[in-house]
């Protein structure tokens, strides 16, 4: 048999649908060795995933897997390959492709509900959703199954497609993290030994306004004064450095806020969030929440929203506030911060959790679906 994955999302900068692609990659590797893979790649990033003789990169000139392009004119790409199995992992379905077994991942639908929480520009965000209502009715309806990667973005997907309900297959990324939490007892990269502050609040992930790290700012901004040593680092894709500096500047706060300048080794990102005091997930909209699970695993106590994907995610063992309300948001802050009992109560109830799912086997499901 063979199957093609489109990697595309595989790149130099962490994400968690890059930390999502490479899982699936490198974990089919390990557990199939038998039928034949082609793996889509992004043609910048040319560093081989897997060794296995089984497994071939083909290098896409297109852009990446959401892309107009990709939509388009992907399928003359891919139908040359002659697969029997095609997974997009993320979500879109090239128009005219074939293949014998056609399968997409969900993440979220957020194109669909809330695009203004993902562009600055009105305009942009009323372009967007009108691609997604095309292309994604196009993909779900083309895909013989579509995996949803959460409970919550599986209810979602059947409101918008009830009849297409039954294509469904939540399989969950409980596994897509951390796996192995040990890490050097300094940072590889030296700026972050020198020049992070002592005590810090760690906000990990794009800072699109879905991510809420503006309301992150002015809580803290609000309890700071207090806590002389306390710092707040902005780690991931920084897509709005300039409109976030701005605003802690606004707040006299911009001295101690700290936006991780360059991407980081995997070690440095694992110790980034090991040393942080918690970690500020205060999202507004999420499809799963990767970071999450990464933090928990290295035992950094986690302040999230409300929305239920982040109670979903952490399984109730983080602290959860109001994501609008910016004054119960500064509360728990400071909760957390000055009550070492409570810190090292939501350090243990993640690990509970941790145990309580570690048999999950995401692979395992998604093989299932390309052989059977």
């Amino acid at each position: 048999m063979r199957i093609c994955i489109d990697a595309r999302n595989i790149r130099q900068s962490p994400s968690g649908l890059c930390r999502y692609a490479m899982h699936i990659v490198c974990g089919m590797a390990r557990i199939d060795k038998e039928n034949e893979y082609l793996i889509l790649r992004d043609k910048r990033f040319r560093k081989k995933i897997v060794d296995n003789p089984n497994f071939r990169d083909i290098y896409d000139p297109l852009k990446d897997t959401g892309s107009v392009q990709n939509a388009l004119f992907g399928a003359f790409v891919v139908n040359p390959l002659k697969v029997d199995v095609f997974h997009s992992l993320n979500q879109v379905v090239p128009f005219g492709l074939k293949a014998k077994k056609i399968i997409t991942t969900v993440h979220d639908l957020m194109w669909l509900e809330a695009p203004n929480l993902s562009l600055d520009s009105k305009l942009k965000a009323f372009g967007a959703n009108l691609l997604a209502k095309t292309s994604f009715a196009y993909s779900y309806r083309r895909a013989d199954y579509v995996i949803s990667i959460s409970k919550a973005t599986d209810s979602i997907f059947k409101k918008h497609y009830p009849e297409l309900g039954h294509k469904s297959h939540i399989i969950s990324h409980h596994d897509v993290f951390f796996q192995d939490p040990k890490t050097t007892e300094r940072f590889e990269l030296d700026e972050l030994n020198n020049e992070l502050p002592e005590k810090y609040i760690i906000s990990l992930g794009n800072t699109k306004p879905y991510k809420n790290v503006d309301n992150a700012i002015r809580a803290f901004a609000k309890i700071c004064d207090k806590h002389p040593n306390l710092g707040m680092v902005i780690a991931g894709r920084i897509d709005r450095r300039e409109a976030l500096s701005k605003l802690a500047e606004s707040l006299n706060v911009l001295d101690k806020v700290y936006f991780l300048k360059r991407q980081v080794s995997e070690n440095d990102l694992k110790l980034l969030i090991k040393k942080a005091i918690f970690m500020a997930f205060l999202s507004f909209y999420e499809g799963y929440g990767i970071p999450i699970l990464e933090a928990i695993s290295l035992g950094c106590p986690v302040l999230g929203s409300t929305v239920d994907i982040v109670v979903e995610t952490s399984g109730g063992a983080a602290a959860y506030v109001d994501p609008h309300n910016i004054d119960e948001i500064a509360k728990m802050m400071e909760k957390i911060i000055t009550e070492p009992d409570f810190r090292e109560q939501l350090k243990q109830s993640g690990f509970d959790y941790l145990e309580r799912i570690k048999a999950y086997d995401s692979l395992a499901m998604t093989h299932g679906l390309y052989v059977g």
